[in-house]
């Protein structure tokens, strides 16, 4: 897998150490001993990873001083380590419950016991999966707003790449003006403004 491992990911990995690097210290000041994941734009920020399937459950752990993991579905595998430089991944397949896959990984890791926050608030918690993890172990704290609080401040690099992204739609925003005319459609205008993003 070396050669697929992280050979997508958009950020470089010293910009990632430092997000990590400042969750793990929030985890500590907290007295959290695993932080649960579920929020694809959570996972993205700490990891990188991307997915048209982030509707499917997915689930990064967090400790204050072990490298990250991952549970994902079996179909995302592939895109995840290419999008990523975390190893340690734990896949289901469809017919399986995701919450047996986490309560095995926290098992085999010792982590069970712990003090163990989850992003309670969200989309992306399936009340299911919660429940079964809350009956697997003692006792589970909110961990939501953790990451959003970090994400809030951006780096350098960050606000390059915004940078850099308001020139592509300033480019199809300019583009579609230039299309504007009578009997046009809002398609021409569209593929103008679409193709001179995509261009730029």
């Amino acid at each position: 897998m070396t050669d697929v491992q992280g050979r997508e990911c958009v950020f470089p990995p010293d910009e990632l150490d430092r997000r990590l690097a400042a969750l793990r210290r929030k985890l500590a000041e907290g007295g959290i001993d695993l932080l649960i994941l579920t929020g694809p734009e959570n996972i993205f920020w700490v990891t990188g990873q991307q997915t048209p399937g982030y509707y499917t459950f997915q689930a990064l752990f967090v400790t204050p001083n072990r490298p990250p993991f991952m549970v994902l579905r079996s179909l995302e595998e592939m895109n995840f380590r290419a999008n990523t430089r975390i190893e340690d991944i734990s896949v289901y397949l469809d017919d399986e419950r995701p919450a047996e896959a986490v309560r095995r990984m926290l098992s085999e890791r010792g982590l069970s016991n712990g003090a163990i926050a989850i992003e309670k608030r969200g989309w992306f918690l399936p009340i299911t999966f919660y429940e079964e993890l809350a009956a697997a172990v003692p006792r589970i704290a909110d961990g939501s707003g953790l990451v959003e609080d970090l994400r809030a401040v951006k780096s350098p690099l960050e606000l390059s790449f915004i940078e850099a992204a308001a020139g592509y739609v300033d480019a199809g925003m300019e583009a579609a003006y230039a299309a504007l005319a009578p009997g046009r459609s809002e398609n021409d205008l569209v593929a103008a403004m679409l193709s001179a993003a995509v261009s730029a």
